[in-house]
């Protein structure tokens, strides 16, 4: 997997990734009282274009 976006703002980390098979894959982890909660979305073609235009592209 190729690393596109990492942003990590205590307790929190989100990260995009393209996989191999060129999907992006958008994974969300939550660590607080020490759990650790990783929620992750794999993003078809419509998604990602509704992000882009969401992120002002």
């Amino acid at each position: 997997m190729d690393l596109l976006f990492e942003t990590e703002n205590q307790p929190k980390t989100l990260v995009l990734e393209r996989t191999d098979d060129d999907r992006l894959r958008l994974v969300i982890t939550l660590k607080k009282l020490g759990q650790e909660t990783i929620l992750e979305y794999f993003l078809d073609e419509q998604d990602r274009g509704r992000l882009a235009l969401a992120l002002g592209k």
